[in-house]
């Protein structure tokens, strides 16, 4: 039995300010108001500190951006790839598409620039901590194990939140989803006419809507299960989703490229990716202990309600399960597995032996917990605060970033007025097509299947990683610069040891050297540092 709930000592301002939050919340009215909004806040800003320092602009926004402004300049939309010189697909069906046109309007199209994007983030982030904190109270959680467990999903959340990946799109719209699919729980049907919008603006800002699909395909197994269990009518409990079937094969069509983006969907989700580090499995993460460990207790407690409650009050069980699966698989679907899990472990643990005990043990070290949480509150913002968490950055040196642009050598390349074709290491592209397109056009960049022939990226592996073998892809494609990282291996040889025949080093920086063809007659080098 728990201890009495004592006042909490705050100002009379403060207590204002929480049970507003509390209120806003949906805690109800009770002496625990004030202790959960503590902890609540002290989540909030515990999350915001855990991803300021991940305010560096992603490679995937500039590409995804230069598509948007090579529309809205020219009127047409680009159904084939316009930004490189190396052999392309015939159809390059960039499915981030729309991500790219709302990160354009948001950011270089607004008066914010790119401040405009980090704005966006920050509602997304926003949007997606209310939804979770909706499906979870929904479910039954106590508010108290809703922040408990999120320390448990942190080390595998981190991938969607980069600034601005398109997944912060479908972890969101998962998250609507979930919320909708409790409605159905409870015999509303109006949620139907909510989703069909969403799955169609969702297909066209990120392929990761065929999660949301997934997780419809098992709430329809669970709907069927449950029906027959309780020896209702089928038919009667699914006909509603079983309507939206034509729905979605009609949904899918709703996009720039038609039908041929079925084809690459499957093509793309089927193929194996083993050189991009957030294909491979969990383990070989930035925090690979950490992370495993904290997965693993995800997993034991996945395994520990399912022991002590019964299956009809664990819906979405199954589709957490196989969202694990996909995390432990591929880095990339962590952040798919923590927004799942997040939403549904409070709920699920609340009842339990274990979860009664946590809320016991809040209630007994509660004047701790919200010291605890104050020092979070303070320390955290101070953290946030230092790392300018709402700014958004491109990175220009190593020092910043080990996955930093090439600012210097652009500016060399601006103020030279060159024009010509730029081999690119797979991050860079995007940014030099960012800035430079339609005077230079770039060997690769992070779209990788969805514009480029197979065999460019492992040509690009092969010569940036100075293997044997790593001249051929000078003679096998029309350079006219090449731009090399400085922490490469091939930087030994063309910047530090010896010169190819036929070029020469026009600049230099502490991140990147530019070298280009002797007769582009480039005789200025520039050294930067």
């Amino acid at each position: 039995m728990s201890s009495p709930i004592q006042p909490l000592n705050v100002t009379n301002g403060s207590s204002k300010v929480l049970r507003l939050l509390a209120s806003n919340l949906h805690i109800g009215i009770s002496r625990d108001v004030t202790f959960i909004a503590w902890l609540v806040l002290a989540a909030a800003i515990v999350f915001v500190a855990y991803i300021a320092r991940m305010n560096a602009i992603t490679h995937d926004v500039f590409h995804e951006m230069a598509l948007a402004r090579e529309w809205i300049q020219t009127g047409n939309f680009p159904l084939s790839d316009q930004f490189a010189y190396t052999p392309t697909v015939p159809l390059a069906v960039h499915h981030e598409w729309g991500t790219g046109l709302l990160l354009y309007w948001s950011g270089p199209a607004s008066p914010l620039g790119l401040q405009g994007i980090m704005a966006l983030r920050f509602a997304l982030v926003a949007a997606l901590g209310l939804l979770l904190y909706r499906v979870a109270r929904n479910g039954g959680a106590h508010p108290l194990l809703i922040v408990a467990v999120l320390p448990i999903a942190l080390p595998m959340l981190w991938v969607g939140f980069a600034t601005l990946r398109a997944q912060l799109f479908t972890l969101v719209a998962i998250s609507a989803q979930m919320l909708m699919l409790q409605s159905d729980w409870h015999g509303k049907r109006r949620w139907v006419f909510l989703w069909i919008p969403m799955y169609v603006v969702w297909l066209n800002l990120h392929a990761g809507f065929v999660v949301g699909l997934g997780m419809l395909g098992f709430h329809l197994m669970e709907r069927v299960l449950d029906a027959w269990w309780r020896k209702q009518n089928i038919l009667k409990a699914v006909w509603h989703l079983l309507a939206l079937g034509p729905v979605i094969l009609l949904g899918v069509l709703d996009n720039p490229w038609g039908w041929s983006y079925v084809p690459y969907l499957v093509s793309a989700i089927t193929m194996e990716r083993p050189a991009i580090l957030e294909w491979k499995p969990l383990w070989f993460t930035h925090d690979a202990l950490t992370t495993m460990v904290v997965f693993a207790i995800s997993a034991v407690m996945l395994g520990y309600v399912a022991k002590f409650r019964r299956w009809d009050r664990l819906r979405g069980w199954f589709f957490c399960v196989l969202s694990a699966y996909m995390a432990l698989k591929h880095i990339r679907h962590g952040s798919i597995y923590s927004v799942v899990w997040l939403a549904c472990m409070p709920a699920w643990i609340t009842p339990t032996p274990l979860g009664r005990s946590l809320i016991a043990w809040f209630h007994r070290s509660r004047f701790q917990v919200v010291r605890i949480s104050q020092g979070l509150i303070v320390g955290c913002s101070i953290f946030s605060i230092c790392n300018c968490f709402w700014i958004a950055t491109v990175p220009g040196t190593l020092a910043a970033s080990s996955f930093c642009f090439p600012v210097g050598a652009i500016e060399f390349l601006k103020s030279h007025r060159v024009e010509g074709n730029v081999m690119t290491p797979f991050h860079c592209g995007a940014y030099v097509s960012w800035e430079l397109h339609p005077k230079i056009k770039v060997s690769i960049d992070g779209r990788y299947e969805v514009a480029y022939a197979e065999e460019v990226l492992p040509a690009h592996q092969l010569f940036y990683a100075a293997r044997s073998g790593w001249e051929q892809i000078l003679n096998r494609y029309e350079h006219d610069f090449i731009l090399i990282p400085r922490d490469t291996e091939v930087a030994k040889w063309l910047i530090s040891k010896r010169p190819l025949d036929g070029w020469k080093l026009v600049y230099l920086d502490s991140a990147f050297g530019l070298i280009a063809r002797e007769d582009i007659g480039l005789d200025e080098v520039e050294f930067r540092e």
